[in-house]
């Protein structure tokens, strides 16, 4: 764990597999194996040591999570929801699965639900922080630019390094025909910050433009 907290990725690797070699039942290192992976896009092989970590612990709310959110990842939106009930079945709270449920209604245009499901999330402890992205997007969705504007600053008070965030305020200053300048300082932030989101990018071409 360590090891992974230092950004050790391959270190942690190593170590999670010795652990697993001393104890081949231990739920918690084919987890831990799995969120490796999965953060190498190794997905297939993420999957199995989550399932090999339920069938450790078949009520191992975490590795139920984490499939879940592989499925999503990988566009398999059921098996992604009825994993996230699963989670919610043993733990009515878990703030993550109810944001992902309301994600994955997002996705398929059920505005309704997901802002029911994000309404949901914000009254749990750390919820409010959490969506205040989601709740943008959907205003964005919903045509009212305002709103969503607030709900991103509101966002960047708690996470100054939200890159999504700030790509996300650089499109709203570029539709909108507002200063250009200000669009390519957020979108500047935000490639800095996640080089890998294609949407900072996006953003600060039109800046440039």
């Amino acid at each position: 764990d360590k090891r992974f907290s230092q950004g050790d990725t391959f270190g942690a690797i190593k170590e999670y597999q010795s652990a697993l070699l001393a104890a081949e039942k231990n739920g918690m290192a084919w987890n831990s194996l799995g969120i490796c992976l999965a953060g190498l896009n190794r997905h297939a092989e993420a999957e199995h040591h989550f399932a090999r970590a339920l069938a450790c612990n078949p009520k191992d709310v975490m590795a139920l999570y984490n499939l879940g959110y592989m499925h999503q990842s990988q566009g398999r939106a059921d098996e992604a929801r009825s994993r996230y009930r699963e989670c919610l079945s043993l733990d009515p709270d878990h703030l993550y699965a109810i944001v992902r449920l309301g994600q994955l209604a997002e996705s398929e245009g059920n505005a309704k639900s997901a802002r029911e499901f994000y309404e949901k999330a914000a009254l749990l402890p750390g919820g409010e922080n959490l969506t205040y992205r989601h709740f943008a997007r959907l205003c964005l969705s919903e045509g009212n630019n305002d709103e969503a504007r607030e709900y991103l600053h509101e966002a960047l008070l708690h996470d100054p390094q939200d890159a999504l965030a700030m790509a996300m305020i650089s499109k709203l200053y570029l539709d909108a025909s507002e200063d250009p300048e200000i669009a390519a300082t957020f979108a500047r932030q935000s490639v800095s910050l996640r080089p890998d989101l294609k949407s900072g990018w996006l953003q600060l071409a039109r800046a440039m433009d």
